[in-house]
């Protein structure tokens, strides 16, 4: 009888201990994932762009939109869409080569009847005056997503100009955390054309006052686009979309 009682103590103590362990092993976990979100612990705040852009692999430079067909040739990403035959690539080739020329060496390939543009934003002042806009493209052909930026400042009133495309975790839970923690979406991979100068831009007869970003190949992990763009007097306009899952938009929470 006494045995039987000493094994019921030790149960219900047992019990309790057993949850308090998991709750502090949650807490623990969640502490430790939120530290490597925001990137206090050593080493860490560099990893959402720890991977290198495939264009920069490739010896292709995302910078520039280059008459070098093999920075357009999309017709790799076409036949065998992957990480590795889209991204870096340009969507179509610069203005300033033939049409003709560049559809021959494979510009364009991806984009055809299915091609959707997810988002069109347009850009405002702090007056509301429209000074450009933005667009998500998702190819269906290719699996994958590229952004293009406009905008109506005169270039020598540009100090820096960039767009950005990005991939971000599908991993629901992680979704979720970030939602609640208001953190920014944990970043996979991105692809981007810039930051350019104004004198880079104004010497550049391909670019002007468009920039296009590269392909970032993407079936269903969330992908949206980001601008930056300084003008003279201070002013800066940072925008950036909603995420696109296989092109249809992302809610979180």
């Amino acid at each position: 009888m006494h045995t039987l009682l000493t094994h019921k103590k030790q149960q219900r103590w047992l019990r309790p201990a057993a949850l308090a362990c998991i709750l502090l092993c949650c807490v623990t976990g969640s502490a430790l994932w939120l530290l490597l979100r925001i990137g206090v612990m050593p080493g860490t705040i560099a990893l959402p762009f720890s991977a290198r852009h495939t264009a920069e692999q490739q010896g292709i430079d995302p910078t520039m939109l280059f008459a070098d067909p093999t920075s357009y040739d999309t017709r790799p990403c076409v036949a065998h869409p992957s990480t590795t035959t889209c991204n870096g690539r340009y969507p179509e080739s610069p203005p300033h080569v033939d049409p003709q020329f560049g559809a021959q060496h494979g510009a364009g390939a991806c984009i055809d009847g299915a091609t959707k543009t997810v988002e069109h934003q347009v850009i405002t002042d702090g007056s509301g005056q429209a000074v450009g806009t933005l667009d998500l493209v998702w190819l269906p052909t290719c699996q994958s997503y590229y952004g293009e930026m406009t905008f109506n400042y005169p270039l020598s009133q540009v100090q820096s100009a960039s767009i950005q495309v990005q991939t971000e975790t599908s991993n629901g839970f992680l979704q979720w955390f970030d939602a609640i923690s208001q953190l920014p979406p944990l970043v996979t991979g991105y692809e981007e054309t810039g930051p350019l100068s104004a004198s880079v831009l104004a010497s550049s007869p391909m670019l002007g006052q468009t920039l296009i970003s590269p392909l970032i190949f993407s079936p269903g992990d969330p992908v949206s686009a980001h601008i930056d763009l300084e003008v003279s007097g201070g002013i800066s306009f940072a925008n950036y979309t909603a995420s696109y899952s296989a092109g249809i938009k992302q809610y979180i929470g």
